[in-house]
């Protein structure tokens, strides 16, 4: 089924917006908007999942602290992980329009989740996302489309306002939970065509010749002269993880290398690899190795 994703501005009402909180660990909300003046937004986003889906207006992008740029497509749902506390900065020019909804999840210690289908939801995308990707773009879905636009068009003067919202969010999930799950399986490079596969190793190749600079998703599709969505979807095909996954990998599996074989210091094999903060290096090289890269120096010795 094709999706339709650009959605003329003549079939919003500006200035719209709906939100519902039905426990600590969900936030649902959607606006539609044309900006009457440059805006830069700023939010610091907590441990966990945004889900987002932009119904129109023109892809924008996300500039995530530590990561760098990402690109938000119109019409496919996009998954950003974050393991902690993430500043993130987008702007929006006068004149500009946009249509969105946003899920966002928290990983919480001492979860409050109301109901058993919301706990089962955020259990499973905490499983499948949490920890593993800064980013995926998930297959594009008419079925989620429509739910944003029924949020959207679901009075909050209504009697029972909160049940048909909830309804809808549950619906969002559930279809959510089932796109995640049939995006999860990969069949690896082999799968892909010649000039797929090309197009795979030639982003691997720049990502090892930059570690210092972290591209945006962006960057990489136009080196390889396809869209961003395309891109992404050959690289989870051929590697089981998003583009990003890989380069955090990549990055740090390169800076054990070099703690184990250079005589350098902490915070210059971080740098060396992209981290300007020594405890953003640290607390990310823990994570994967679960060990300080200051042992692998003490070792040495």
């Amino acid at each position: 089924m094709t999706l339709a994703i650009s959605i003329p501005k003549d079939n919003w009402r500006f200035t719209n917006d709906f939100s519902y909180n039905p426990c600590r660990e969900i936030f649902f909300g959607g606006y539609d908007k044309v900006y009457t003046e440059d805006t830069l937004i700023e939010v610091v986003e907590p441990a966990g999942l945004f889900i987002g889906l932009m119904l129109s207006g023109s892809p924008t992008s996300i500039q995530m602290d530590g990561v760098g740029e990402i690109e938000i497509p119109v019409g496919r749902p996009v998954v950003l992980a974050f393991s902690e506390e993430t500043l993130c900065t987008n702007k929006y020019n006068s004149g500009d329009f946009c249509a969105g909804v946003g899920l966002h999840i928290k990983f919480c210690s001492h979860p409050e989740t109301r109901g058993r289908s919301f706990g089962k939801a955020i259990s499973y995308l905490e499983k499948r996302f949490g920890g593993q990707a800064d980013l995926e773009i998930l297959p594009r879905s008419s079925e989620l489309l429509k739910l944003a636009e029924q949020a959207f068009r679901i009075p909050n003067t209504a009697g029972f306002y909160e049940l048909e919202i909830e309804a809808v969010l549950l619906s969002f999930l559930a279809v959510l939970c089932q796109i995640a799950e049939e995006s999860h399986q990969y069949k690896g490079l082999n799968s892909l065509t010649l000039r797929e596969r090309k197009r795979v190793k030639s982003v691997i190749e720049f990502l090892r010749e930059n570690l210092e600079h972290t591209p945006s998703l962006n960057d990489l599709a136009q080196l390889t002269g396809v869209n961003p969505g395309t891109l992404a979807d050959n690289f989870k095909t051929a590697y089981g993880k998003t583009i990003f996954a890989y380069y955090r990998d990549l990055r740090l599996q390169t800076a054990q290398s070099i703690l184990r074989s250079e005589r350098t210091s902490v915070t210059e094999a971080g740098m060396r690899v992209g981290y300007s903060s020594s405890a953003a290096f640290s607390t990310a090289y823990r994570k994967q190795f679960g060990r300080a890269p200051s042992q692998e120096i003490q070792e040495k010795m």
